[in-house]
């Protein structure tokens, strides 16, 4: 019985760390927290070219060389704005997908703020024009996923350390 116990703690840990770390990795993403209550700077629409599935921590060149955090579709596409501009763009975080390639998108750009609050200057990013950034609704949501594996991994650990270090009872 001390076996499974002791393998079942094994399992559970990892399970935890998934967990804790999609919080960061999948939530923020998913509901823009970055990019919520951002300004919107232009209007347009965008093309896919092709896409590819990348994460956790992906170098992008959306649209300056940097890095991308988490699990998504990213995406080459030719974006045309209002004012009859068009430019390349690499649009990150599912905002285009694999089954928009060669399909036209209404697509907004927004001023993203770098850094935290206060900060003034900003970069701009490439969002469909129907994906509303919800920080009130994300943020919850993050800190629960995270709660959660802690929940998870944080008791299956202390029974490992407990089980290992000699501090349980001999007898169970």
């Amino acid at each position: 019985m001390r076996v499974v116990r002791v393998v079942r703690d094994v399992l559970l840990i990892p399970v935890g760390m998934v967990l804790f770390l999609s919080g960061i990795f999948v939530v923020i993403p998913l509901f823009g927290i970055g990019a919520a209550g951002s300004e919107v700077t232009a209007r347009g629409t965008a093309v896919a070219q092709q896409c590819r599935f990348d994460g956790p921590i992906t170098e992008s060149d959306a649209p300056e060389r940097g890095y991308v955090v988490g699990f998504g579709y990213i995406c080459q596409a030719r974006v045309t704005w209002r004012d009859g501009t068009t430019e390349m763009w690499e649009v990150s975080g599912s905002q285009l997908k694999p089954g928009d390639v060669g399909e036209e998108v209404a697509v907004v750009r927004r001023a993203i703020a770098d850094g935290g609050a206060g900060t003034t200057t900003t970069r701009p990013e490439v969002f469909r024009a129907d994906y509303e950034p919800n920080r009130w609704l994300g943020v919850p949501v993050m800190l629960a996923v995270m709660l959660f594996g802690i929940v998870v991994g944080g008791p299956a650990c202390s029974r490992l350390y407990q089980t290992f270090s000699g501090k349980e009872s001999a007898v169970t």
